[in-house]
């Protein structure tokens, strides 16, 4: 008698069976043919059994198995284990273990294969065989079935005869397989008998010894090669014809083995698919009041053995258990230890804007990758204060600097009210709604800012105030603004910087033609990391800050008082993504992110070995160099030269200002500029 057992097909089955006999845990392993016998390793805890069986004589088999455990006798059926590790497209046999283990009453777990969906962009999905078959016929060239041979009379009813022809069968190398390949008529030479699975390089053989242009597979899963052969046949330039895989929910085979070798409870509904018994619900709280929560958030926090979030939000909500904690690090170790079969963790507002819940849901599934876990919106706080104050938000922007302290979030905020008329924004406390007013006031805009407090509570309040007037505000509680902007810029489309924007001093400067030019080959991107070498007045680095605050800047300038003008610039410009490094470029670099681009407008004569650092970083690096000297000019050839960077380019600017004397406007040439630009 044993208390497990395995209906077999799959990679999945045999490495269960294998891993419970590890753990000297006795069980059954069904088998539909002696093929599938040889593929078991059977010992003195885990017995073979083989042969077809329809849902009677499955049921007939397992109450003699299971010694009786029948419906009839409820504590005995609550000890046994049906484990469904058929193949995923076995869906007839999986309906009939599943009406036997109903019909028995007895616990019945799915252990399904991960999907894998990336597929070929020109690959073609057929619901079933047939379908697939029948486009073949308007195809050419020779077609490789990889399908199995129990349903390759399926293919040779929907194909011509001599589609057939050029049909070469990749089936298993047993007695049954290449019997139902004769009767199929199919030659001896259009069948490959081998046992799975395959290689992405045996794949490519294959594909090369028939010829094939047309490879079909069924969505077999990781162990049944499917990622292989789409490897092979995006690499052989072939066609990907795919029979998408029936609805198969169920646990994974580590899920399964957890389950069963730890004890942890599982589902003995025999209609759950064997998911974990634990569901966990991640809710949108809303803004605060029961009143405004979803009858979903309501019926789930109800039905809920345990319940987590943060103070403020869990202290009105009634249920058996509950932990004031938000942090997954600290929720999960509590779902471990206490096992409860449904969990909710409450999260203010929405979970899709701006929440925890997206962190969240990602800790669960790693945690475990088979938990229940399900997201339930609720109304947010920005479409609740849109609809108080009679305003649409769909031609607003919407951003948040709730719990972010750092200038970068500020003045990107600033950026986007500039340039936008509406902006609603979620904010921590009164203290944001200051330091936000205070640069509002200091921008020069002109507008007001509307802020809402304990929405949805007896206490709500909407306060609407000129910028200055919101330096001064104070309130308790989470809040939400709406900044409106009487007078919003228009975004230039090339967003440039001149000459006169910066404090000079008698520090050299990058004119403005040759720092567009130089800024512009650099080829910048959002978020990335920028050297600006031999700062001067800090013109090129403060320039290409302005293009997004999401790019990182670093301007290194080993003159002290370079430095320091550098800095007043940067201030002048209230820019945050800037930061000013004092010291020689060769001292300084080894300490430093890799960067993404680099601009060198001076090196103090040890430019080669500058590169060699920089290089030393990693490869695909953007390089924009400027030289005025033909000294300069001569050290960056060689480093072309040695490098050989395949989108090296070399231009030379000369510029000529217009200057008045007396009545007359002379032209006053400037020495000419060469910038090299490459990748290396």
């Amino acid at each position: 008698m044993s208390n497990i057992v395995i209906f077999s097909g799959t990679t999945e089955g045999r490495t269960l069976s294998e891993r419970l006999s590890k753990a000297k845990i006795r069980h059954t392993v069904c088998v539909a043919t002696e093929y599938g016998k040889e593929m078991m390793d059977e010992n003195e805890y885990a017995k073979v059994h083989v042969g077809r069986m329809d849902a009677e004589e499955m049921e007939l088999f397992l109450s003699e198995v299971f010694d009786g455990g029948r419906k009839d006798s409820e504590e005995k059926s609550l000890k046994y284990l049906i484990i469904d590790a058929t193949h995923p497209y076995a869906v007839e046999v999986t309906k009939n273990i599943r009406k036997a283990a109903k019909s028995l009453g007895v616990k019945y777990l799915r252990v399904s294969r991960s999907i894998e969906a990336r597929l070929p962009k020109d690959a073609v999905v057929y619901h079933d065989i047939e379908k697939c078959a029948a486009s073949m016929d308007s195809t050419e060239g020779n077609i490789l079935l990889t399908t199995g041979s129990k349903e390759l009379h399926i293919y040779c009813e929907n194909v011509s005869e001599d589609t057939k022809n050029r049909t070469y069968v990749r089936v298993l190398p047993s007695v049954q397989s290449l019997k139902l390949c004769e009767d199929e008529n199919i030659a001896p030479d259009h069948i490959v008998a081998m046992q799975g699975p395959f290689s992405k390089e045996l794949n490519e053989a294959v594909i090369r010894q028939y010829d094939i242009k047309h490879l079909i597979t069924k969505e077999s899963g990781a162990s049944g090669g499917f990622a292989k052969k789409v490897e092979a046949a995006e690499t052989s330039g072939i066609k990907l014809h795919m029979i998408e895989r029936p609805d198969d929910k169920g646990i994974s085979l580590d899920g399964a083995c957890k389950l069963i070798l730890s004890e942890e409870p599982f589902c003995s509904d025999n209609n759950d698919e064997g998911r974990f018994a634990m569901r966990i619900s991640l809710v949108g709280l809303g803004m605060g009041r029961a009143e405004f929560m979803t009858k979903e958030a309501i019926d789930i926090i109800a039905n809920s053995d345990v319940v987590f979030g943060a103070k403020r939000l869990i202290k009105d909500i009634e249920a058996p258990v509950k932990y004031e904690m938000y942090r997954a690090e600290d929720i999960i170790p509590v779902l471990e230890r206490k096992k409860p079969e449904k969990a909710a963790i409450i999260f203010s507002g929405d979970t899709g804007f701006y929440s925890g819940a997206k962190k969240m849901f990602k800790a669960l599934k790693n945690w475990k990758d088979d938990a229940d876990v399900k997201v339930i919106p609720g109304i947010s706080s920005i479409s609740y204060f849109a609809a108080k104050l009679g305003e649409s938000y769909d031609d607003a922007c919407l951003f948040s600097i709730h719990g972010r302290k750092n200038a970068e979030e500020l003045e990107t905020l600033l950026e986007k009210i500039k340039y936008s008329k509406k902006v609603f924004i979620l904010l921590s406390d009164s203290k944001d709604v200051q330091r936000l007013s205070k640069r509002l006031e200091e921008s020069g805009l002109e507008g007001k800012i509307v802020v809402g407090a304990d929405f949805s509570y007896e206490s709500e309040k909407i306060c609407e105030m000129t910028f200055k007037e919101g330096e001064e505000y104070c309130a308790d509680g989470v809040l939400t603004a709406l900044v409106v902007n009487y007078n919003p810029l228009k975004r230039p489309l090339i967003n440039v910087a001149r000459d006169t924007d910066f404090i000079r001093g008698e520090i050299p400067m990058t004119k403005e033609v040759i720092r567009h030019e130089s800024i512009i080959r650099l080829n910048l991107k959002e978020r990335d990391v920028f050297y600006d070498i031999g700062g001067g007045t800090g013109s090129v680095a403060i320039e290409a800050a302005q293009l997004s605050p999401s790019l990182k800047v670093y301007t290194i300038e080993r003159k002290p008082q370079a430095a320091e003008l550098i800095r007043k610039n940067v201030l002048n410009k209230r820019l945050s993504n800037v930061t000013v490094i004092e010291g020689a470029a060769e001292e300084v670099l080894a300490g430093m992110e890799k960067p993404d681009c680099v601009f060198i407008g001076g090196s103090g004569g040890k430019l080669k070995y500058i590169i060699e650092l920089l290089k030393a970083k990693g490869s695909g690096i953007r390089y924009v160099i400027n030289a005025v000297s033909l000294e300069t000019m001569c050290e960056v050839r060689e480093i072309i030269n040695e490098y050989e960077p395949a989108d090296e380019e070399t231009i030379m600017i000369s510029i000529s200002d217009v200057k008045k004397l007396a009545s007359y406007h002379m032209l006053q040439g400037q020495n000419p500029i060469w910038i090299f630009s490459f990748t290396i």
